[in-house]
């Protein structure tokens, strides 16, 4: 069995007591979501598949932070710090202009990020295209800092170079709850 030095997560957050006006059907239209502890169970699945030393890279809203927090203390990933994505856009929520998404840094074992040459930025100024598309700049900083095998959870395409799990594309491995 493969063991992932990185792993890369968007979860499909239960976002139900949110209203969109902008969208023209509910996000569980747009795909299946996941409540918090169904993200928090996850955990157990998918511990097998974890190096000793590993990264994990979570996406979150301002919304979901608190959850996301949650669950990487429950896939066994201590905090670290996080990356702000500056989208250019988004949408205003009580008294709020929410236009910024948050990728959470968590490891286990100990931190395997490249520590040398270029490093991560903690700010991301990219304009968002499409829904739940993220920014390709943090793939390449991915890419070039940190360890493989890298796994994406959830993913929506296929990325060359990292194995994916998600029920958008052909995924390369199965989790189970054993």
């Amino acid at each position: 069995m493969k063991k992932y030095s990185t792993i890369l997560a968007d979860p499909p957050w239960k976002l139900s007591s949110m209203h969109h006006d902008k969208w023209a059907s509910r996000l569980e239209d747009k795909y299946p979501t996941m409540t918090t502890a169904e993200l928090c169970d996850m955990g157990i699945s998918l511990r097998p598949y974890l190096a000793d030393d590993c990264s994990l890279f979570l996406w979150a809203t301002h919304t979901t932070l608190p959850d996301a927090l949650q669950i990487m203390r429950k896939w066994g990933f201590k905090y670290h710090c996080l990356i702000t994505w500056d989208k250019g856009s988004g949408w205003s929520q009580y008294g709020f202009h929410r236009k910024t998404e948050m990728i959470l840094y968590g490891y286990r074992g100990k931190i395997n990020i490249n520590q040398r040459g270029k490093y991560i930025p903690t700010l991301i100024s990219e304009k968002k295209t499409t829904h739940s598309t993220k920014p390709n700049i943090l793939y390449q900083w991915l890419d070039s800092n940190t360890q493989i095998p890298r796994l994406e959870l959830f993913a929506r395409r296929k990325q060359l170079g990292w194995d994916c799990w998600g029920n958008e594309v052909e995924s390369d491995i199965i989790l189970t709850n054993t």
